[in-house]
């Protein structure tokens, strides 16, 4: 498999495990945007629910741990904290609900002090080796994986000089040993060296930390109890495998002890067992029964397992291509994501694992396009498994959200705040004067259907979507015969910048995220024989939308947008002859622009409004959208970047000041597909993520001085993957937008392709060589002539005769499981 030749490497021990210092109180509460648990630059390894980050340093390697189901489950659900008020961007209304680190493994190698660090991740087996190098040459190696079937974290220790080690675990708030940030859970003031103060004024309740020592392991559990609407716990038990014949020393330990003799050659295999109260009813004697009694061939029976998953992972599909910087990073994407997404009731927070208690954003479910961005990917490459986890913070906050748009807007439907967590716990109760959300996550689902055709998962998400379209029903307001947005804005607003720029209306995503519902839902409510007199009136409305707000920049200097992002004209940083060009804007009625936020490409995607197949003029206005973005990051930065060399002091990297495109803090893991997907030119679109992973990207695929976290495992593999396949608008096209001079040669195997196809394509010195397609649901095919002006031949299955066909667009009519092949 192509994944095998494709690896993590880190050359340097984490520096930011955890990292930050964060004052949470009062006007300061929001420095977490930049500081708070926001720059994890560690490997991380998982199996969707038991996550670890590989931390310390030579003397102190370590493991930080969690589990996706551990939260502080106190929640902000209700009504009357779902307000947008003027002093949100410093007092922000949030619970104490967020996720939890359990705490970190520890391990102290005296003969490691000062050893070089070297850590490869293996994505084909998911395994993660540490190899540690002391000043006499001496190698100690660590091979760590969690289990891919149970929540265990395995380490196997082999060394080539004699060892001795002590392991001791340390719960979040206690420093020392590898760790010198870590939080102190009872601080109130500040200090640059660690991160105090991070509970107060935020939480009410404290954890309940136990650590037990005997029999060779070391145990524990922590506990959220008080103050909270569900607790949670998890216990843990972490201890060497009794020593047997292959496995350590033949000396004897004492049954109390946490002290290991490794014999230079030999193999010791430490064993880390983690249980919830969300998997089972007694986490701690759980997981120390496990360690307590597993064996060496539990061990091996487990790993074997593990590759077997791994295997079964990349098999699905792949990718080949000729640049080994993307293909790696679109490897990488898919490794992180098998490893912290899984569980259907969990999903991972928006920094995929939480390593100390006061994460940004609370590390909650961002649902303003955070939460949603890093499953899309997931559909296309076939890996629904991983992409499930996010519909439930949706699913399980629909009581709450019915009330709330009763209470609040005084009719039906949902309506829901923008800081999820699990079990319908409401994390951040902010509205901030968006209504997009809800219907931003349905997106998601109906991409999932509209790629499956799956009536069970359409079943199941069917309650949400009728009450999102309930929602929009009754919110839109028509005015001679056209629905327009009103009250809901693209960007988060308080009520004192409304009250300085009035109410806003019809933001292009929020219009575009519509046109694209309402003309699916008839098809999904036929598909399952549901609210057949709904059906005309949610076309109608999909047929009826407020034109998208358009103009030029040459009309918008006195509103690019709605706060003080720079102090440069628009004007001052295009060419003349880009003044003029049509462009959409951000809001019919509100802000027109935005330097660093690229709202305004959302309902070309993932609003799947706009595309290829659309009406030329549409099209050029997209792409002229895009376009100017893309020179105004450019100009901005050099702008910047002069400016930084003149005052001669803290200068970066120059692509660092590039922002508000492909560099977007916010939006960068959607805007790249956006620019595919009105077909702007592929090479520059691969030299931009090219930059982006050689200049900003981190190994463990993540991105420098971006401060959100698994959104960004959307980038390259969503990109590369709508760069190879399209089919959304119902006609499939092959490498339609490909950068086929510097790159001619690629392919992928099996990608889904919308109406439950999935195909396969190979490019060969700049041309198509082969498609092979597959039908799950026995519709009717329809292609893009891959080979332009060409007569194209179709093989099928089951002795079907070949036939030719000719034209721009090919139509083909598959059976039921049954394959095609086209060539020339």
């Amino acid at each position: 498999m192509r994944v095998e030749r494709n690896k993590a490497i880190f050359t340097e021990p984490p520096a930011a495990v955890p990292d930050g210092n964060v004052d949470v109180s009062g006007s300061g509460r929001w420095k977490i945007w930049q500081n708070a648990g926001t720059k994890i630059d560690a490997p991380i390894l998982g199996n969707g629910d038991l996550l670890a980050a590989v931390a310390g340093d030579g003397r102190y390697p370590q493991f930080w741990f969690t589990t996706n189901d551990f939260w502080q489950m106190e929640s902000a659900a209700n009504w009357e904290f779902f307000h947008d008020n003027s002093s949100a961007k410093c007092d922000p209304a949030v619970s104490g609900g967020s996720p939890r680190p359990v705490g970190r493994m520890v391990f102290d190698i005296p003969a490691m002090e000062g050893a070089k660090w070297y850590t490869e991740q293996n994505f084909a087996t998911g395994e993660t080796i540490t190899i540690l190098t002391n000043s006499a040459g001496e190698k100690c190696s660590l091979k760590s994986w969690v289990a891919a079937d149970e929540n265990i974290l395995v380490v196997e220790f082999e060394s080539e000089t004699d060892l001795d080690l002590e392991f001791d675990f340390y719960f979040p708030d206690e420093t020392g040993k590898g760790c010198e940030k870590a939080v102190d859970v009872w601080g109130s003031g500040e200090s640059e060296y660690i991160q105090n103060g991070m509970f107060v004024g935020l939480v009410t309740g404290r954890p309940l930390q136990v650590k037990k020592i005997g029999g060779g392991i070391v145990s524990g559990y922590r506990q959220f109890s008080d103050h909270v609407d569900i607790p949670t716990k998890v216990g843990f038990a972490g201890g060497f495998l009794k020593e047997t014949k292959g496995f350590g020393n033949t000396g004897k330990l004492s049954d109390r002890s946490t002290h290991r003799k490794i014999k230079a050659g030999k193999k010791a295999t430490f064993v880390l067992p983690v249980r919830s109260w969300a998997k089972c009813s007694r986490p701690y004697e759980y997981a120390f029964s496990r360690a307590r009694w597993i064996t060496a061939e539990d061990v091996e029976a487990l790993h074997e397992r593990h590759l077997a998953w791994w295997k079964k992972f990349w098999s699905v599909s792949e990718i080949v291509l000729d640049d080994p910087v993307i293909e790696q990073r679109y490897y990488l994407s898919k490794y992180m994501l098998a490893s912290v997404s899984r569980d259907p009731e969990y999903p991972p927070n928006i920094l995929g694992i939480s390593t100390f208690d006061r994460p940004a954003w609370n590390g909650n479910y961002k649902i303003n396009y955070n939460h949603q961005s890093p499953y899309l990917n997931l559909m296309v490459s076939g890996h629904f498994q991983q992409s499930d986890p996010h519909d439930a913070p949706y699913l399980k906050l629909m009581e709450i959200s019915d009330e709330m748009c009763k209470r609040l807007l005084h009719h039906e439907g949902l309506y829901y705040p923008l800081g999820l967590g699990p079990h319908g716990l409401v994390s951040e109760a902010l509205l901030l004067h968006m209504k997009s959300p809800a219907i931003h996550g349905a997106l998601n689902m109906i991409y999932r259907y509209g790629i499956t055709e799956d009536e069970t998962y359409a079943q199941r998400v069917y309650p949400y979507l009728r009450g999102v379209a309930d929602f929009w029903e009754k919110d839109l307001v028509c005015r001679d015969g056209v629905y327009h947005v009103v009250g809901d804005g693209m960007h988060e607003r308080t009520d004192g910048n409304i009250r300085d720029n009035g109410v806003p209306e019809d933001p292009v995503n929020t219009l575009g995220y519509l046109k694209t519902f309402f003309t699916w839902m008839p098809k999904i409510s036929e598909a399952l024989g549901l609210d057949e007199k709904k059906r005309e009136k949610w076309l109608e409305i999909a047929e009826n939308l407020a034109p998208y707000p358009k103009g030029t920049i040459r009309e918008i200097q006195d509103n690019p947008t709605l706060w003080k992002e720079v102090d440069v004209k628009l004007e001052d940083l295009l060419p003349e002859e880009m003044l003029d060009k049509e462009i959409y804007y951000d809001e019919g009625v509100g802000g027109k622009w935005s330097f660093h936020f690229p709202g305004n490409v959302m309902q070309i995607y993932p609003g799947n409004a706009i595309g290829l197949g659309s009406d030329p003029e549409e099209l050029e206005v997209a792409r002229n959208t895009v376009q100017i973005h893309a020179m105004v990051e450019n100009a901005l930065g050099e702008l910047e970047y002069k400016r930084a060399l003149e005052k001669a002091e803290g200068v970066k990297n120059p692509h660092f000041y590039k922002a508000g495109a492909f560099n977007a803090s916010n939006l960068s893991c959607l805007f790249f597909t956006a620019a595919v997907r009105v077909g702007y030119d592929p090479e520059i679109i691969w030299k931009e993520m090219r930059d982006m992973i050689l200049n900003r990207g981190i190994p463990n695929g993540f991105l420098k001085e971006n401060p959100h976290g698994i959104e960004q495992l959307n980038t390259i593999p969503d990109a590369i993957q709508e760069m190879m396949l399209q089919s959304y608008e119902g006609v499939i096209r092959i490498f339609p937008v490909w950068p086929r001079v510097k790159h001619p040669n690629a392919s992928f195997r099996n990608f889904r392709a919308w109406g439950g196809f999935e195909v396969s394509a190979a490019l060969k010195n700049g041309e198509v060589e082969r498609v092979t397609i597959l039908s799950h649901k026995e519709h009717p095919c329809r292609i893009e002539n891959p080979w332009p002006g060409k007569s194209v031949k179709v093989s099928y299955e089951y002795g079907r005769p070949n036939e030719v066909h000719f034209g721009e667009y090919i139509n083909i009519e598959l059976h039921k499981e049954e394959h095609a092949e086209l060539f020339i």
